[in-house]
């Protein structure tokens, strides 16, 4: 079940991913995108669409508001059906 806080938590892990990633290459690419996905998807045992949506959602929502603003809006647009 996907709610605030797992879209919250999908993010957190994705940007940790690019950063080992980021470390490991030297540089951070969209190439890194379809890798991040994957591990998500089998992490959170949920499809990369899935994924991708809830790290979208997080993503939009953090770049304008703090944390626990942004856990209130995205738990809005899933109740909603918005996302």
């Amino acid at each position: 079940m996907l709610d605030s806080r797992k879209c919250l938590e999908i993010y957190e892990f994705c940007q940790s991913q690019y950063k080992k990633l980021e470390k490991k290459t030297g540089y951070y690419s969209p190439k890194h995108d379809k890798v991040v996905m994957e591990l998500a998807s089998k992490e959170f045992q949920m499809s990369e669409a899935t994924i991708n949506n809830a790290f979208d959602l997080a993503a939009q929502t953090l770049s304008k508001n703090n944390k626990s603003k942004s856990e209130r809006i995205i738990r809005n647009k899933l109740i909603h059906g918005t996302f």
